[in-house]
């Protein structure tokens, strides 16, 4: 019952901005649209989330049962494309089970490419995403901002996110990547060898993903001995799309020490 009256409240948030599309649900979790600036490919703009103490949301790839936010851009105008770039995320092990995601709060900056440069551009839809504590609950909002100009406040917060994105693999030290791709029982068997000019933590994590809308990701393990990172994941098919494993697809976060890193690939 609890569970029940928790989720009507959080899919009840009312907007009370027109400016920066804001939601106070519940007392749980608020959820503002940042205005943003401009940019040479059209307009930056970010979701932000923030939470009620000791409760969290998650990653794009949320481990476990969590619920990573998800965007229906439906009414938007002079939109061609958007882009997420996520924060580094952390990795949490309770009661729940291990997930990845945020406390307190997440910006998460997103990009957006117009269909014609110099018009103006507006945003609405609804986004879906969890919050957990002892309960997780998918919460729902919708949001309408029309982007124009530069707001300085969200964009020092927006620049901010941004500064906290994984390295890239040559910013990492990364000297080489090689992956096998074995057959298995519906699916395919990932292991990643990576090579580092320095050593990695020992508690690094590896989170394998792939982006097919009927594939399901079981993160395995992962190795780490001196320079040298062995991390291995399942690539389970289901519904009626082949999957057609493209190696350039893949992509390999390794989370852990004092930044994450993201490699783009997995080469043979």
């Amino acid at each position: 019952m609890i569970r029940k009256i928790l989720l009507f409240c959080l899919a009840m948030g009312t907007p009370l901005s027109a400016s920066a599309q804001q939601y106070n649900i519940h007392n749980v979790a608020r959820l503002d649209i940042l205005p943003g600036y401009p940019t040479s490919n059209g307009h930056m703009i970010a979701a932000h989330i923030q939470l009620k103490e000791g409760w969290k949301t998650y990653w794009r790839s949320p481990g476990g049962n969590g619920i990573p936010p998800t965007f229906n851009w439906a009414g938007s105008s002079n939109v061609a494309a958007v882009s997420f770039h996520w924060p580094e995320p952390r990795v949490f092990n309770d009661k729940s089970g291990q997930t990845i995601g945020y406390k307190d709060e997440l910006v998460l900056p997103i990009g957006i490419t117009p269909l014609k440069k110099g018009e103006p551009i507006a945003v609405q839809g609804e986004v879906i995403f969890g919050v957990c504590d002892d309960i997780c609950i998918p919460v729902k909002a919708k949001f309408s901002l029309n982007v124009a100009g530069t707001d300085k406040a969200s964009q020092a917060a927006i620049r901010n996110a941004l500064a906290q994105k994984p390295k890239s693999a040559k910013s990492a030290g990364v000297r080489s990547v090689q992956c096998d791709i074995t057959p298995i029982k519906d699916g395919f068997r990932v292991t990643a060898n990576i090579n580092t000019r320095s050593a990695l933590p020992a508690d690094t994590f590896t989170v394998v993903e792939f982006p097919h809308p009927d594939v399901w990701v079981e993160q395995d393990r992962t190795f780490s001995s001196g320079t040298t990172l062995t991390a291995s994941a399942n690539l389970y098919a289901y519904g009626d799309t082949p999957m057609v494993l493209d190696r350039s697809k893949i992509t390999l976060t390794l989370l852990g020490g004092n930044r994450a890193i993201e490699l783009r690939g997995c080469p043979s």
